[in-house]
């Protein structure tokens, strides 16, 4: 019997597919096609799922990237808060943790695209643009508005961090990301990312601080001339 041939197809398509695995295939299309321009249809496709699947788990692209927010961003602000609750040492120790976990999470390639697209485009979806607000700038802003007060209250900070640390340190955190992975096959003299940190850390940390930090090296003392001149 002669053989037929048949050609592979280009993906394996599943039954079923958790959530999570919907997501993740979501945040990657989104990356590479931009919010408006993706259909559900290629979500299925690159989860390798029937577009039905994804309607069992999402109504609808918006509702999908409610659910790519809450599993890449939501879900990592949860840990930071209670690690904040329960910190019982000085508020610059509380936020050069907290600097370490965003830092960490605007590293990945998955969340610097997310941030890519909010940037690039919830101007377009008003909904989605509150909802992002809302759910993450907003909270955030909480986060470092208790850490700074603390710090206020303590004494360790001006009061001018209260307003400063909220609204300064996430969206430095996430242009320093942004313009390394854009430019950091160009930028040959960067620093490296853990040195950026640190230096952007200690900057922030110089601007509130209400006395000024212990310089690393120290003047070096002037000799009296001889014959007392």
């Amino acid at each position: 019997m002669s053989r037929v041939a048949v050609a592979s197809p280009r993906f394996l398509r599943r039954p079923e597919a958790r959530p999570e695995e919907l997501v993740e295939a979501a945040l990657a299309v989104f990356g590479e096609r931009g919010f408006r321009q993706t259909t559900l249809a290629e979500v299925a496709e690159r989860a390798g799922v029937s577009k039905g699947t994804v309607y069992l788990y999402f109504s609808s692209k918006d509702d999908l990237f409610r659910a790519v927010v809450t599993q890449k961003v939501v879900a990592l602000l949860e840990p930071a808060e209670a690690m904040a609750r329960s910190h019982d040492g000085s508020a610059v120790e509380l936020l050069t943790k907290l600097v370490y976990r965003l830092w960490a999470a605007m590293s990945k390639k998955d969340m610097g695209c997310l941030s890519r697209l909010v940037q690039n485009e919830l101007t377009q979806f008003p909904d989605l643009r509150r909802y992002f607000f809302e759910e993450v700038i907003q909270r955030h802003r909480r986060l470092l508005h208790s850490i700074a007060t603390r710090g206020v209250a303590t004494g360790e900070f001006r009061k001018e961090a209260t307003t400063i640390l909220p609204r300064m340190l996430p969206a430095l955190v996430m242009q320093l990301n942004q313009v390394r992975f854009l430019y950091g096959d160009l930028d040959t003299g960067a620093p490296t990312p853990d040195r950026l940190r640190d230096l952007m850390l200690t900057m922030v940390l110089d601007g509130v601080q209400t006395q000024a930090r212990t310089p690393a090296v120290k003047p070096r003392r002037t000799l009296p001339k001889k014959g007392g001149r």
